[in-house]
């Protein structure tokens, strides 16, 4: 009989075809027709007993006859804890008296990330605040150099001064000293005259919180032109790199005129109270002092005792300007100061960045050297040109 019913449904196979046949015609959701359900089923004849086919869907049945509609993926009916994962989509009532706000859904709040900028201006702080603490120039300059980001040495300045301006009048005496000791070792002119005009563009907001900070801003400008770290020509080109009619413009204005007004030096070395403006008022003397007893028969080693003595390595550009010019004015002493320069160079009193310093500044101020001596271009080029022989500055340096 077996092989007669081949090809046929069994009695059980008919049985699970009803079901689903019914399930179908209850349910609107199901579109498919018992036909298609059929094909989907793809029956081949089997003896009793076999399993029921994997096409088709599974339908359970209530005591009661009714068909009930099984829940997806299983995760029980009703009465049911359902599945493993789920979570009510429920608020938590902040005005209930059993609040916690453990109970909270934990939300990802996004953090922004440091760029190189954001953690240079950290250092940068930090290595001011210990300056105005210690008051050591080289330990500062020799931080700066561990920083190895001279692309950022205007942002050095902006911070100094701003710090210092938000402090006491000791601190921006030392944030003064500390322009003119980087603009010889480390900074360019553009440096100083960059970080400075983004003082000027911030000014109204750093008015907000330093009553006094357009005032101290035009001090510090016009200190750096009596210390020669700024010429007065920078600030002339300053004003055409800030807003016009802002308040740029009105410290610029101001420090112009502190710094070309009647005895402006003596005014603006004490302009915050006794400090190292004196010492660098004192030591240009000493250095004039100590070069004409040397000039006068003097010993060198002496002449770099005191030198040494002085205790201020990042003013050794002075001792280079009034050196040269004491050789331009007395023939005399011309190979005698040349010599001394070297014994500091060896000594390493003087190094390469100040000997540079140096005679740019002579550079600066030949066409005014030239109405006492008249042939000032010319010696100057020629100590330049021993210079480069002997290694004190660049072969690049131009002369003429």
């Amino acid at each position: 009989m077996a092989s007669n019913n081949e090809g046929f449904l069994t009695g059980e196979q008919r049985e699970v075809l009803k079901i689903a046949v019914q399930s179908a015609e209850g349910l609107s959701s199901s579109p498919r027709s018992p036909s298609s359900m059929l094909n989907d089923c793809n029956f081949k004849g089997s003896t009793a007993g076999s399993r029921v086919p994997s096409g088709v869907r599974q339908v359970r049945r209530s005591h009661s006859g009714k068909l009930v509609k099984v829940k997806k993926d299983g995760a029980g009916g009703k009465g049911t804890w359902g599945k493993l994962l789920d979570s009510a989509d429920t608020q938590v009532d902040r005005n209930d008296p059993n609040y916690d706000s453990g109970e909270e859904p934990y939300k990802l709040v996004g953090s922004t990330l440091s760029t190189p900028v954001d953690d240079y201006k950290k250092a940068a702080v930090a290595i001011i605040r210990e300056y105005f603490l210690c008051d050591d120039v080289e330990e500062l300059v020799q931080s700066l150099r561990e920083l190895a980001a001279p692309e950022l040495n205007a942002v050095f300045v902006k911070k100094l001064v701003g710090l210092a301006m938000d402090g006491r009048g000791r601190d921006r005496e030392m944030a003064s000293a500390a322009i003119t000791a980087l603009r010889v070792e480390l900074f360019s002119s553009e440096d100083v005259v960059e970080g400075f005009v983004m003082l000027l563009e911030e000014a109204e907001e750093t008015a907000l919180d330093v009553v006094d900070a357009e005032e101290e801003l035009a001090f510090f400008l016009a200190r750096a032109v009596v210390d020669e770290t700024l010429a007065p020509l920078d600030l002339a080109e300053m004003v055409g790199r800030v807003q016009p009619g802002s308040r740029g413009c009105e410290i610029l204005r101001t420090a112009r005129a502190l710094a070309s007004a009647r005895h402006a030096g003596e005014r603006l070395l004490r302009c915050w109270g006794a400090g190292s403006g004196w010492a660098v008022e004192d030591a240009k003397d000493r250095i004039s002092g100590l070069l004409e007893e040397y000039a006068n028969g003097g010993d060198v080693e002496e002449a770099c005792r005191c030198i040494r003595d002085m205790g201020m390595p990042f003013f050794g550009h002075e001792v280079v300007k009034k050196a040269l010019v004491m050789a331009m004015e007395k023939r005399r002493a011309g190979d005698r100061v040349l010599d001394l320069l070297q014994e500091c160079f060896e000594e390493g009193l003087l190094t390469t960045s100040q000997m540079a310093k140096g005679f740019s500044r002579v550079q600066d101020t030949l066409d005014d050297l030239a109405l006492d001596v008249p042939d000032a271009r010319d010696k100057f080029i020629t100590f330049a040109e021993k210079a480069k022989e002997k290694g004190w500055i660049s072969l690049a340096f131009e002369a003429s």
